[in-house]
């Protein structure tokens, strides 16, 4: 049995085309199954769920908790986790479920993640302003280049070893999901909770497997706005702290005085370089200034994220 896990907190509009893309996906999906959505916020769903939906809470904590609270509740001896604005279409489903049996038959000890790109709607409208501009440049919208892998994948092959891992949609045994412990509770937020499960898997001898050419589609349309963006960042610089406070020290971010000085003042005028950004040049040919202030806005989240309390 698949156990499709998805915990949401707010984002309801975004939730909610997760929801109806799953439901049409799973009209033609001929596997036992079941859908787990974990409510990770202590305001109910305002959206109605397919009746054969199981709604369970989880309203203490982070994403990692809500993961681990699916996976309690899971009857199936396979998992897939989604995001919450994950689209998945019903060929990619059932691709995604076929390798990941073969290939557990050939290696028990596994977890397989699907490929991801933007939705085309997106794509649509995302080359119309600066910081869309700025998204595509350092491929923010997608899971391989610049900003997430810093590789291309190699698309000559069905699967590849990596030792990449993210959380957004992969499969992996309840067995194997229960040895490493599942996700560490301690994460308040998204972001480098992710890292701490890929540290488990590879300590426990659990090979991670990616799908370069089956993709889902990553619906982060209410982050194409530049201050979502940021205080995103900020939240995943705090769990970075979190990670290094665990012991994970190859995520030390350490600045010098003269850096923090500057990033500070950065800080204290943020909203109007935000401002400035969203109203000002916003012509192409200025792309090379509003790069340079979205990057100078982007170090000095991080760096107030990864040093708030």
């Amino acid at each position: 049995m698949l156990s499709i896990i998805i915990p949401t907190k707010q984002r309801e509009n975004i939730f909610y085309e997760t929801v109806l893309a799953l439901e049409q996906a799973l009209q033609f999906f001929n596997y036992d199954y079941e859908v787990i959505i974990v409510n990770n916020d202590d305001k109910s769903l305002s959206i109605a769920l397919p009746s054969d939906f199981k709604l369970i809470n989880c309203n203490t904590g982070g994403v990692a908790a809500a993961r681990n609270m699916g996976a309690k509740y899971a009857n199936g001896d396979i998992l897939l986790f989604l995001d919450n604005d994950i689209l998945i279409s019903s060929e990619s489903l059932k691709k995604g479920l076929d390798y990941f049996i073969n290939l557990s038959n050939l290696n028990d000890k596994m977890v397989l993640n699907f490929n991801w790109v933007y939705p085309q709607n997106i794509y649509d409208t995302i080359s119309q302003n600066s910081f869309g501009r700025y998204m595509l440049y350092y491929g923010f919208d997608k899971y391989e280049g610049k900003a997430w892998t810093n590789i291309t994948f190699d698309k000559n092959n069905d699967y590849i070893k990596t030792n990449m891992f993210t959380s957004c949609a992969f499969f992996i045994k309840k067995s194997i999901f229960s040895q490493i412990g599942g996700y560490n509770d301690n994460f308040k937020f998204a972001g480098y909770e992710d890292n701490d499960f890929k540290e488990k898997l590879i300590k426990n001898g659990i090979d991670i497997y990616l799908l370069p050419n089956i993709y889902v589609y990553h619906n982060e349309k209410d982050y194409l706005d530049l201050k979502k963006f940021l205080e995103r960042k900020y939240r995943s610089a705090y769990t970075r702290k979190q990670a290094v406070d665990l012991g994970d020290r190859n995520l030390l971010l350490q600045h010098s005085f003269l850096k923090k000085f500057i990033l500070n003042i950065i800080w204290f005028f943020r909203n109007f370089f935000i401002s400035f950004v969203n109203n000002f040049f916003k012509a192409k040919k200025f792309d090379f200034i509003t790069f340079k202030i979205i990057d100078a806005l982007l170090a000095a989240y991080i760096y107030k994220g990864y040093n708030s309390k």
